[in-house]
């Protein structure tokens, strides 16, 4: 009978088991956050790519020639398109100088994408002196 009993213990049960399956499903792993650069050939990606790049000159992650050179550039639009505005108010012709107000707002845009990355990059200097 110890025979019979070693040579079952190698076998597979005579009798036929139905496994139950098990279905492991992997959960989703979302990857990660990759934003792609558009191409700006075609015209909504130019503005996706001009917002994108506006978005990081007022967040104050550029560079500071960068942002100095925006202010020369922009800030001297801004100065020009100024002056005549004045000057054209005080001397009595309101009409042009009216006419100069949507020039000055378009500039007050850029003026103030420059103030507001101004004033982080200057306030994340701050506070890395503060540490």
């Amino acid at each position: 009978m110890s025979e019979n009993d070693e040579f079952k213990k190698f076998l597979p049960d005579e009798e036929f088991k139905r496994e139950q399956f098990v279905y492991e499903v992997p959960s989703e792993a979302e990857p990660p956050s990759q934003e792609r650069i558009p191409s700006a050939y075609e015209p909504m990606q130019k503005i996706q790519l001009d917002g994108r790049a506006y978005r990081g000159l007022a967040g104050g992650r550029t560079a500071w020639w960068v942002l100095m050179t925006g202010w020369m550039i922009f800030g001297g639009l801004a100065f020009v398109l100024l002056i005549p505005a004045i000057s054209l108010l005080f001397s009595g012709s309101w009409f042009a100088s009216v006419m100069l107000i949507p020039a000055l707002l378009i500039a007050s845009v850029f003026l103030t994408i420059l103030w507001r990355g101004t004033n982080a990059k200057l306030s994340a200097k701050n506070n890395q002196n503060r540490r």
